[in-house]
């Protein structure tokens, strides 16, 4: 049952990957190491480039939403000038003001363009916890806004923060966006372009099944899912990151 729910999910994710590529909104190149594509009115998806120590290549997504207030930047870009060139490419194109950013946990593929975004007086909102452990990792400044329970949500504007329990880390939240019915996953969601896990040096792995169970009950008609790395799709990447716990 675990194997054909998995290569549903495959199914599922190429069929949705195929309607995506058709989309009218180009992708743009705005560095070597990043690029931004528009998902639907108000709501971009940047995508940004890193060589790890072993030599390879990762992309880590990100969105831009846009407010009444101005730009949301939810995760910042992966690192200090990736950032610095997604607010210059904002300035220039969209030529609205980023009034803030949200960071999904504490890890610098969420939160390394902190400084970029300090510079200019925007400010990196997160849960008191990741707050906390960024603090101790020399990641700052970031502002702490809520402490959320295991199960809970905090309403902020046109944007839910969601806390589904541990998994890729323990202070993992992911962002949901009623409106376009998209889930903003981070890191605590996979895609297959990155078999596996991915890092797992600060997970609770035991955990994580439950929690993306959790999230599944909470979010049950999710049109769109941003996974932290890799491609697009929709609620069967909830499907396929608990296929990888399944025992061969």
């Amino acid at each position: 049952m675990l194997k054909r729910c998995f290569y549903l999910a495959l199914y599922l994710y190429a069929a949705l990957q195929a309607a995506l590529a058709a989309t009218p909104y180009p992708v743009q190149q705005v560095s070597p190491e990043l690029q931004v594509q528009q998902l639907a009115d108000g709501l971009w998806l940047h995508r940004s480039e890193q060589k790890l120590s072993n030599g390879a290549v990762f992309t880590a997504n990100g969105l831009l939403l846009d407010t009444p207030e101005g730009i949301w930047l939810l995760d910042t870009a992966w690192g200090f000038y990736p950032t610095r060139d997604l607010l210059h490419w904002i300035d220039v194109v969209l030529q609205r003001p980023v009034v803030k950013a949200i960071a999904t946990h504490a890890h610098d593929d969420r939160t390394g363009g902190v400084v970029a975004l300090a510079e200019r007086g925007i400010p990196l909102q997160a849960t008191a916890q990741t707050a906390a452990l960024a603090a101790k990792a020399g990641i700052h400044p970031l502002q702490a806004v809520t402490s959320l329970a295991v199960g809970a949500v905090y309403q902020d504007g046109p944007v839910q923060w969601f806390y589904p329990g541990p998994g890729h880390t323990i202070d993992n939240i992911v962002l949901y966006l009623p409106h376009y019915q998209l889930l903003h996953g981070g890191c605590f969601v996979k895609a297959p372009r990155y078999p596996g896990l991915g890092n797992i040096a600060d997970a609770d792995v035991t955990a994580w099944p439950g929690s993306l169970k959790r999230l599944q009950t909470a979010y049950p008609d999710i049109k769109t899912l941003v996974p932290g790395h890799g491609d697009i799709a929709d609620g069967s990447l909830v499907d396929y990151s608990l296929s990888l716990f399944s025992k061969p």
